[in-house]
């Protein structure tokens, strides 16, 4: 099982509630794809996203000046990057890399989803934060509701990929529901 671990930056998936998928790569601008593949990378988006989300912003944080890169290209806290997905009723939802500093804790719910591109199993959690006792497993109801801090545990071994919810949007204003999140999970893929 996946390490349970996130940074402050990354805090929680969310998905909304949306009946169709479409394929966001073409929603990503060629400035956007540059700014991406610059950070020296791989890069990891979701080959399916809910319909009517897209691409609102991209954000992008190289490694610091005269940091050292291991052989993946990632040094101690970069390069980090986040791509933000929203649709018109403020759902929101990213896809995030970061270097290093990952930490975590658990959720009131979670459970393990299949992840195909890194041939790993991820835990994907929602709810309140639950550090003193075990976490549930949900209801099928559950995981088919919009949930708020609902987030996965990070993949690879560095730079760590995730899906989170955006919070500190003020356009987002819900998430997604863990069945939304499973497809987008089982989605990714790296950009070429």
């Amino acid at each position: 099982m996946q390490t349970r671990s996130w940074t402050s930056a990354a805090i929680a998936l969310g998905l909304c509630l949306g009946v169709g998928w479409s394929a966001p790569v073409f929603s990503l601008t060629p400035s956007q794809r540059q700014q991406l593949k610059s950070l020296g990378i791989p890069v990891v988006i979701p080959k399916a996203i809910p319909t009517g989300f897209q691409v609102k912003k991209v954000s992008v944080k190289p490694c610091p000046a005269q940091s050292s890169r291991n052989s993946r290209g990632v040094c101690r806290f970069g390069p980090d990057y986040e791509i933000l997905y929203r649709n018109s009723q403020g759902a929101c939802f990213t896809m995030v890399a970061v270097g290093g500093g990952i930490g975590g804790v658990d959720q009131t719910y979670g459970y393990e989803v299949a992840v195909p591109l890194f041939r790993e199993r991820v835990m994907l959690w929602f709810g309140d934060l639950n550090t003193n006792t075990p976490y549930r497993t949900p209801t099928e109801q559950q995981r088919q509701q919009s949930q708020s801090n609902l987030r996965s545990d990070w993949l690879g071994k560095g730079p760590f990929y995730g899906v989170s919810y955006v919070q500190r949007e003020p356009q987002c204003r819900r998430g997604i529901s863990p069945k939304q999140a499973e497809q987008v999970l089982r989605s990714l893929q790296f950009l070429r």
